[in-house]
């Protein structure tokens, strides 16, 4: 069992039709191009200095109304997976902080019985917005119909069910932050940035199956510091 991460809705939204489109036609700006991920990677030079990660805030707007707890239980599943790149991931107030909307309804893009959208982020002029969707509605549905580790869903208890939603959804914003910190709507063959990750590692995310491709880390590292450059969309 997979599922697949939409990626442009863009913001121009005049018309109706539009929307719709964006919604059901899949957005993968160009297919994914096989890269050798290697299996160590190098730690990050910024992180051998303490206290100087790359501090990214998020204001959350929880619509379905998960706890605070579970709230933090995304964000440190995230925090996880991007700790290797130096970027620590945190919940703000400030004007610049990206906008993570934590959606009550289901978003029905996705284009099979096998594939759910779980997340996505709004792109215009062909660059990341900072504005990413969570749709728990989704995870669930997904997880639903899924086996984690040869055991159904269904049959675990309720507190492990919580538990797998909240780390499939901070795995889903894992994913979109990448596609945001990069500025790109590629995706790769492996890694974070896959269109497709299996249900084990979203229910169960371990950060070395969840990297970032060798060409995307230099990217990160040349967006690093002061403000982001624009116009590279090129990272596979």
């Amino acid at each position: 069992m997979t599922t697949r991460f939409k990626r442009q809705r863009w913001l121009t939204r005049a018309l109706a039709l539009t929307a719709s489109l964006a919604c059901v036609v899949p957005a993968s700006a160009a297919p994914p191009e096989p890269e050798q991920t290697p299996a160590h990677r190098q730690e990050c030079s910024e992180c051998r200095e303490p206290g100087r990660p790359r501090v990214v805030g998020l204001r959350i707007y929880n619509q379905p109304e998960i706890s605070d707890a579970g709230i933090n239980r995304i964000v440190e599943t995230a925090n996880r997976i991007w700790k290797p790149y130096c970027v620590s991931i945190e919940p703000s107030t400030d004007d610049a902080a990206i906008t993570v909307v934590v959606a009550r309804a289901a978003n029905r893009s996705g284009n099979d019985g096998r594939s759910s959208v779980l997340g996505d982020t709004i792109f215009s002029s062909g660059h990341a917005t900072p504005y990413i969707h969570l749709w728990p509605a989704n995870a669930e549905a997904l997880a639903n119909a899924s086996e984690m580790e040869g055991r159904a869903f269904t049959s675990r208890t309720r507190d492990e069910q919580r538990a797998i939603l909240l780390q499939i959804l901070g795995v889903a914003l894992a994913h979109e932050l990448a596609h945001y910190l990069l500025d790109t709507s590629n995706h790769s063959a492996e890694g974070l940035l896959r269109q497709t990750i299996g249900v084990n590692d979203l229910a169960f995310p371990n950060p070395g199956h969840l990297r970032l491709t060798p060409r995307q880390e230099q990217l990160l590292l040349s967006r690093s510091g002061g403000a982001m450059p624009r116009g590279d969309s090129t990272a596979r």
